[in-house]
């Protein structure tokens, strides 16, 4: 029997699979060291690719207002110095939001967690006294009182306690957060490699595209590199749009929600703002978060305020998605509102804040995909890709 080419290059291929996959079984200790050993060589690569992407939403945003035209045909930039100067004031600009969050926002945040912290404990007891005389009336019920009663925490023993786990754990949190953090970044060293690597691919994007397109198409087949190169487009669309209009919706909302609460006189503005800010980059959780959050830091001030603190909040939400929003934003996620829910939800059940954040693009990748691939096998079996049911089964 006489094989073809193509099935010979196949069975090279498996073969070759099965022997590269036995010897990593047998030799598992010895292969999880070595990709280990280059993840941790990798690792500051990593991180300077995820450091350009966020570079690259600022600076294309700069270069769109460089390449605007002061005189008929003469743009403020020439294209050949567009793309450097869009690159430092990109860096400029997220050193300078770095500077303002570490030296005016982040003192303020520590007096008002700190001057917080004495409010709860004043609270506490003003909390015990309601719920002694909630249960003093109740004294003329007796089977009412007797089926609350029990349910009636004591808050002082509570507010002792947590005390006491916060004082027990908090030097643990701040070493594992540093670990952590040391971990991304690894030394100094990695760092600067990092931040030069970002560099590098921000000012070389096209010529590292060229060859990389060059390699895909030399030694692989050309339908096979049309479609990497069509996913890799989607992929990039579809993260920069997510990153566009998530950072683009926390920043409008944050600030309506700062301007908001000094009109209207709410405590712990800045603290609030913050956590509005960083809540609204998560999808459907972040909001409902934000808002829970933020009425209670002002139920400790004032139950009546965070009576109109929520309200205030729900109001703006709804200016916000349904006046402000369509108007920012011209791309959007395609992703009905299911998938969104669904994808928010295990991607944090599983790889926790950062799956709830990076969960909807992928799952938007996923989804224009699949569609994308049975529209085609439908239109190959001369179906309709709305609905492909025949009528006798809707009618069924």
């Amino acid at each position: 029997m006489q094989l073809s080419k193509d099935t010979k290059r196949f069975l090279f291929a498996l073969s070759s699979f099965t022997v590269v996959l036995v010897l990593c079984v047998i030799h598992f200790k010895e292969v999880g060291g070595w990709i280990g050993a280059a993840l941790a060589a990798f690792s500051p690569f990593v991180v300077g690719g995820c450091i350009a992407f966020i570079l690259s939403v600022p600076m294309r945003l700069f270069d769109r207002l460089l390449s605007k035209e002061y005189k008929k045909g003469c743009p403020l930039v020439k294209p050949g110095k567009r793309k450097a100067l869009s690159l430092v004031l990109a860096i400029l600009f997220v050193f300078l939001l770095i500077s303002i969050f570490s030296g005016i926002v982040l003192p303020q945040l520590v007096n008002t967690v700190t001057a917080l912290a004495g409010s709860i404990m004043r609270f506490v007891p003003t909390a015990q006294q309601w719920f002694n005389n909630l249960l003093t009336w109740l004294e003329g019920y007796p089977e009412v009182h007797d089926a609350i009663a029990p349910m009636i925490p004591d808050l002082n023993k509570m507010a002792a306690s947590l005390i006491s786990i916060v004082q027990r754990y908090a030097g643990i949190v701040v070493t594992s957060l540093a670990a952590n953090v040391s971990s991304i970044f690894g030394s100094v060293t990695d760092v600067i490699i990092s931040f030069v690597f970002a560099v590098y691919v921000l000012l070389q994007t096209e010529s590292l595209s060229r060859q990389c397109k060059k390699l895909l198409y030399a030694f692989l087949p050309k339908q096979f590199c049309d479609d990497v190169l069509g996913i890799a487009r989607l992929m990039h669309k579809t993260f920069f749009s997510y990153v566009t209009i998530q950072c683009t919706e926390a920043v409008i909302l944050s600030g309506l929600c700062f301007i908001g609460m000094l009109i209207f006189r709410f405590p712990h503005a800045l603290v609030i703002t913050v956590i509005m800010l960083f809540g609204a980059l998560i999808p459907i959780y972040g909001a409902i978060f934000s808002c829970v959050i933020g009425a209670f830091l002002v139920l400790i001030e004032s139950p009546m305020k965070a009576i109109g603190f929520v309200a205030f909040i729900l109001i703006l939400q709804q200016i916000e998605t349904n006046l402000i929003y369509p108007r920012v934003v011209s791309t959007a996620i395609n992703l009905p509102s299911m998938w969104v829910l669904l994808a928010v939800t295990v991607g944090g059940a599983i790889f926790g804040i950062p799956g709830m954040l990076t969960a909807v693009p992928i799952v938007s990748v996923t989804y224009t995909l699949l569609g994308a691939a049975a529209n085609r096998r439908l239109s190959e079996r001369s179906l309709s890709t709305y609905d492909p049911a025949p009528p006798e089964d809707k009618k069924a």
